[in-house]
């Protein structure tokens, strides 16, 4: 059961890559400022509940599976520059159809590629870690999405 429930917080991960993806495309073929401020404004609420489910679960019990220290660390910096390129791209709303929104934007979409494309590579693989007691995980993503408080993340080895 803990390997379905593992998988599960992977699947969490790659169905927001994937939801973020579409609304990257999404943008791409929108016709008018409105409807691309919309897009923008569904992509910054998914960066932002991915971003959280990720610090506040995912990170933490991928740091205490990880035998690379700075794996971790590499990911947090890289969801610091897709928020800091998200505001940014808030900060535009006013300009969506002009050249500087344009060109945050292409800033953003590339943070964001380089994120995904980092937890696609390094942290799903370290997420399956059968050494772990990885039950409760899947769940606690759950229970996060759903505003239910929960507790920090201690993963135990199997004996």
């Amino acid at each position: 059961m803990s390997k379905n429930i593992a998988v599960s917080a992977c699947e969490v991960i790659r169905n927001d890559h994937d939801g973020i993806k579409k609304l990257l495309q999404k943008y791409d073929i929108a016709g008018d400022a409105k409807e691309k401020e919309n897009i923008v404004q569904e992509l910054a609420a998914q960066l932002t509940e991915h971003s959280r489910v990720d610090e506040t679960i995912i990170f933490p019990a991928a740091a205490q599976m990880s035998e690379d220290e700075s794996l971790i660390e590499q990911l947090k910096e890289k969801g610091e520059s897709v928020k800091l390129h998200l505001a940014q791209v808030q900060r535009l709303y006013a300009d969506i159809d002009k050249e500087e929104f344009e060109n945050k934007m292409k800033e953003l979409r590339a943070a964001v590629n380089t994120l995904i494309e980092r937890e696609e590579k390094d942290l799903i693989p370290c997420m399956n870690n059968k050494d772990y007691d990885l039950d409760s995980l899947g769940a606690e993503v759950a229970k996060l999405r759903a505003g239910e408080s929960i507790e920090p993340i201690k993963l135990r080895k199997r004996a």
